[in-house]
């Protein structure tokens, strides 16, 4: 019997609670419905944006690849003139996405960095290609952009700089050039005269990528730096 009192007591002050919320309901309903509402403009706001972001991108890259096709396409048989006047056309077409930090950013960049560098405009072609890393570091476009930008900085003379990105560069192990870019550090370590420096390049592009064909080239850098009585 005390398990039935207990059971219809605990049913009675479920029933007021329940009658409790819709009462609740009945008289907040309407600032309720407005909160609801706010909540559905705000979800439907934010999938705006995300749709109109998502747009801009693709018109973005869409622009990029139509400037790029218009650039390249039978430049090779063009004068000096005439190609420094399309340079000049490409250029100028891709300056509203340049400074975008976003994909469409970094390919914009990206071209410009390579136009600057047949140009060799070796200075305008490094700031591209370290604004285009800038923008996403764990990008896989961020090793090519280093890279590019150590070959800058090594046709500038610049070798300490040239040294740091080939470095950067090959930090990523599934970038295509990362051996050459050990190499390239080696290389540049051993000009400098820092025989030690360039010896740890050299092996660890033979550590890292046995087989390839920088890797034996760092190979063959270390043998000699040893028989020259240079390295340890």
């Amino acid at each position: 019997m005390a398990d039935n009192v207990l059971s219809f007591e605990m049913k009675k002050e479920d029933v007021g609670a329940q009658q409790k919320v819709e009462n609740f309901i009945l008289r907040n309903r309407k600032p309720l419905l407005y909160i609801l509402a706010i909540l559905i403009v705000a979800v439907i706001a934010v999938s705006v944006v995300f749709c109109v972001l998502d747009a801009g991108r693709k018109s973005g890259l869409d622009a990029i690849d139509a400037i790029e096709n218009v650039y390249t396409k039978n430049n090779e048989s063009l004068s000096d003139a005439e190609l420094y006047s399309r340079q000049d056309t490409a250029l100028d077409a891709l300056s509203p996405y340049l400074g975008k930090k976003n994909i469409v950013g970094i390919r914009a960049s990206m071209l410009a960095a390579e136009i600057y560098f047949e140009r060799k405009d070796f200075s305008a072609s490094l700031a591209q290609w370290l604004n285009a890393a800038s923008y996403n570091e764990k990008s896989y476009t961020a090793p090519i952009c280093y890279y590019n930008a150590a070959a800058c900085s090594d046709e500038i003379g610049n070798a300490e700089d040239a040294a740091s990105f080939y470095a950067m560069a090959a930090e990523k192990k599934d970038f295509y050039l990362a051996s050459h870019a050990l190499f390239n550090l080696g290389r540049i370590k051993e000009s400098s005269g820092d025989y030690a420096g360039a010896v740890e390049a050299y092996q660890k592009a033979v550590d890292s990528y046995s087989g390839d064909d920088y890797a034996k080239l760092s190979q063959s850098r270390i043998i000699v730096l040893k028989a020259d009585g240079k390295a340890d």
